[in-house]
């Protein structure tokens, strides 16, 4: 402080001598903007005052350092071509949403026009083989969504967007989970687009027909077993069941030691290999077969669900907790609306570490065949992860009256989370699993090379594990060994291909 007032006072003198000696003062100021397609830059301006008193004279210099607009926000729109361009855009998403959000790029960029892809249909894996067959036909979209990254990078699909990812303070924000996801020995060739939420969904009606209290939010995974054993209990006579599983199976295996350890990922992926022949990883696996040979998992029979005139026993009010993904959030509102049954979104149960999400990511990707690489990056950005992009979406749904989400940002925008909250209170259960997300364990099943493979290599006819696990002729114990090492071998060979044709 000291320092600072030193300096204003001989400030001050300094202007006092020049005013009395009556001093020729000389001011030369440049600005300079260059604008080149990439990059504007404001040079620095020069003030220099010159003072000639009867002891010679004196020179006083005050210089402005330059800031580079385009260093501040490489994507500002003077910061991008100036020529009319055209991009197009395709995913399986909603459609009037991306109309809307197409329209305000529009709006930001006006010598940008977007197209949006309507010839590329279907939905998940449907929708990246009709990708494989545009680019075979030279038309793939600029800009896409994909089920799977590796089959768009064994396909040459995919652009390296690292040189512009890098550069966006935006994905400084990124939660540190996520972030690392989608990235090939040094290359980004895919962008986690959303993260959708893998919780539980509970049939509060059917725990109060029963008169089972509902659990904490913060529950863990002995709980949430010890309830579903209960349910069925109560509920034998009725044909309730405790648990609709994850896509036909439990899934264990995948979260529970993610819940144990702070360090351990989905699958026990760290970040290098997989490790299934750790301690929680196997008795996970002998957690959910020991639930399965208990009777607590719903399996009805054709014949028991015709006797009990019902076509989705879940649906129906006839299971107590459901494991499955925020996209299917409007249950909410159907149940309760067509059976008259409340239902809630309860956090995943957490473990000896505390309560870690798991979450499922979808990935954008930047076409090989773009003309137009930084300007198709920015407009995956906003259809995706971007703040911008967000803002405008929430608003929309607003305006549209929707009143949940179910896919959340994968970077931590304040403005963006406040905006949310009105479409986050809506449903019992969902703002705890929000207020989780910075520690969420996401998914590898879309973007891990070799990850599929492993499971094809499972439940082909050779191996046929599935079918021996069911009948006992063999144990967690004896295949977790043959699984890691089959897996991380697939995983290395898969990883090691990539960007190899760019090496040659």
């Amino acid at each position: 402080m000291k320092k600072i007032m030193t300096l204003a006072i001989l400030g001050v003198l300094a202007f006092s001598l020049i005013a009395c000696d009556r001093a020729t003062t000389e001011t030369q100021a440049q600005t300079t903007a260059t604008t080149t397609g990439s990059s504007t830059t404001n040079s620095q301006t020069t003030t220099a005052g010159t003072v000639t008193t009867g002891t010679g004279t004196t020179t006083a210099t005050t210089t402005t350092e330059a800031v580079d607009v385009c260093e501040v926000d490489p994507f500002a729109p003077e910061c991008i071509t100036t020529d009319t361009i055209v991009l197009s855009y395709a995913d399986w998403g909603d459609t009037e949403l991306n109309t809307a959000l197409i329209n305000e790029f529009m709006l930001k960029y006006p010598n940008i026009t977007v197209e949006l892809r309507q010839d590329i249909t279907g939905s998940g894996s449907e929708f990246t083989g009709n990708l494989i067959n545009a680019q075979t036909a030279g038309i793939l979209p600029d800009v896409f969504a994909i089920d799977n990254v590796p089959t768009g990078i064994n396909n040459g699909m995919l652009l390296d967007i690292s040189e512009f990812f890098d550069i966006d303070p935006d994905t400084e924000l990124i939660y540190d989970n996520i972030k690392g996801t989608a990235v090939y020995n040094g290359m980004r060739l895919a962008i986690p687009s959303f993260q959708f939420i893998k919780g539980i969904f509970i049939n509060m009606t059917l725990f109060d027909t029963y008169n089972i209290p509902l659990p904490d939010k913060d529950w863990d995974y002995d709980e949430f077993i010890a309830l579903s054993i209960e349910i069925r209990q109560a509920g034998l006579n009725d044909s309730v069941f405790g648990i609709d599983p994850w896509y036909g199976a439990l899934d264990f295996e995948s979260t529970f030691p993610t819940q144990d350890f702070a360090d351990v990922g989905y699958q026990t992926w760290d970040g290098t290999q997989f490790n299934f022949t750790s301690q929680p990883w196997i008795d996970a696996y002998n957690a959910k077969l020991d639930l399965y040979a208990q009777d607590v998992v719903g399996n009805y029979t054709a014949e028991e669900l015709s006797s009990l005139g019902v076509d989705w026993p879940w649906y129906d009010g006839l299971i107590g907790m459901k494991i499955d993904g925020s996209w299917n959030l409007w249950m909410v509102d159907a149940m309760y609306e067509d059976r008259n049954i409340e239902v809630g979104f309860w956090p995943y149960p957490g473990g000896d570490a505390g309560q870690f999400p798991p979450t499922i990511l979808d990935f954008s990707c930047v076409s090989s065949q773009t003309s137009y690489p930084k300007e198709a990056y920015l407009l995956a950005k906003w259809m995706t992860f971007g703040r911008e992009g967000w803002l405008t979406r929430l608003a929309l749904m607003e305006d549209r009256g929707d009143t949940y989400l179910d896919r959340y940002p994968i970077a931590d925008y304040p403005e963006v989370w406040e905006a949310a909250e009105d479409f986050i209170f809506y449903i019992e259960g969902l703002i705890e699993n929000i207020d989780l997300l910075e520690y969420s364990k996401p998914d590898v099943d879309k973007w891990l090379p070799g990850y599929k493979a492993f499971w094809e290599w499972v439940s082909n006819p050779d191996n046929d594990y599935f079918t021996k696990i069911d009948a006992g002729l063999v144990t967690p114990e004896v295949f977790a060994s043959e699984w890691e090492t089959k897996l991380n071998q697939l995983v290395l060979e898969a990883m090691a291909l990539i960007g190899q044709d760019e090496d040659e």
